[in-house]
């Protein structure tokens, strides 16, 4: 299933010289100066995240409907894709998407992770 993360930034009153050189300065993407962000689509059951640089992440907050933080504390932790995205005047970001594990994928992590032991009676 593929999805889509939408994240539009715009910076009001600023111009794209300015805008160019502070990304240039800055940057977006991985990096040393990483601030993790997600973003959830209800309507494709997903969770997008990615990492900024600690500069940009408080306007993506602000202006790009992002929250600072990841998608496992969500319960989306199954791995579906990665995409590249815009971020508007700061270039573009990879951002990787997650979905829920399925009720049987949980039922065999429990499983797994709790086993019955074996009876030690005989009839």
């Amino acid at each position: 299933m593929k999805t889509s993360l939408v994240l539009a930034l715009t910076l009001p009153g600023t111009t794209s010289s300015f805008l160019r050189g502070f990304v240039s300065r800055f940057g977006a993407g991985v990096g040393a100066d990483c601030t993790v962000e997600y973003k959830l689509e209800e309507t494709t059951a997903s969770c997008g995240e990615l990492c900024l640089s600690s500069t940009i992440a408080p306007f993506a907050e602000q202006f790009g409907g992002v929250t600072k933080g990841d998608c496992a504390h969500l319960g989306y932790t199954v791995f579906d894709h990665k995409e590249s995205i815009s971020v508007g005047p700061f270039g573009d970001a990879d951002v990787s998407i997650y979905t829920k594990p399925s009720s049987f994928a949980k039922w065999i992590k429990s499983t797994i992770a709790t086993p019955t032991p074996p009876s030690t009676h005989f009839s």
